[in-house]
């Protein structure tokens, strides 16, 4: 058995199988789709968490393993500790808008079954709660949890800001080469900027608008200028 690796999406996909869960309708327990369900499921068989039972043609039954069933209740018996100074860091993380495990993992450097068992420890407790979705997870702190990180006296970590990003950015050099900027020349962003696309999109509809238009004021005065002809040509007799 490997768990020295499990996620937190993986402990809480683990807690969630019961007695009747089968691999075909797991992704609703996760609320997931059948192919994200599957990879979590993959993954947590080859950490040696869960086994399948199948009997053909019926479907395939969950069994969490030695292993799995150690793992919870170690997530479990943790659950019931009181805050500890990780616990208070990662709410920390969480009150300055780091909200997924990638964010959370790179801000704490701790593994990631350390800060998945005390992910469990703070949810179980009522300090944070999260959104799983095809196999995506965002982690809030709810009230209590950001009231206790108010009262804790400790210093508050600050987010980064937009400022901070933009000097960070790497700046591409100029090279002086044909149709690229000059030396000396300051260094644009090319790329297109979000709500580019839609204003592309936007205009083609207007434009798309204004042609239908058109084409409708068209025929409406070719209509007009057919049915004065008829009637020209009844007034004077040749219809």
């Amino acid at each position: 058995m490997d768990d020295t690796s499990v996620n937190f999406i993986e402990l809480v996909a683990l807690s969630r199988i019961t007695a009747d869960s089968t691999a075909e309708r797991f992704g609703s327990l996760i609320n997931s789709s059948f192919f994200d369900a599957s990879n979590i499921l993959a993954t947590l068989k080859q950490k040696g968490l869960v086994d399948f039972v199948t009997a053909f043609p019926t479907q395939s039954t969950l069994k969490v393993t030695d292993g799995g069933n150690e793992l919870l209740a170690q997530a479990r018996k943790k659950s019931t500790e009181p805050l500890d100074a990780l616990d208070m860091a990662i709410m920390m993380q969480l009150s300055v808008g780091r909200r997924s495990l990638v964010d959370l993992n790179g801000s704490v450097n701790v593994t990631q079954k350390d800060l998945a068992l005390h992910l469990f420890k703070l949810e179980a407790q009522q300090q944070v709660s999260f959104e799983l979705a095809n196999a995506n997870m965002n982690i809030y702190l709810t009230e209590k949890g950001f009231l206790a990180v108010r009262t804790s006296g400790q210093p508050m970590p600050q987010a980064p800001t937009f400022a901070a990003q933009e000097q960070t950015k790497p700046v591409p050099e100029a090279t002086g080469a044909p149709g690229g900027p000059a030396p000396g020349a300051p260094a644009y962003d090319t790329q297109p900027k979000p709500g580019d696309e839609m204003k592309v999109i936007e205009e083609l509809i207007r434009k798309n608008k204004a042609r239908r238009k058109r084409r409708l004021v068209m025929m409406v005065l070719l209509a007009v200028i057919l049915v004065a002809f008829v009637v020209v040509l009844h007034i004077k007799g040749v219809i």
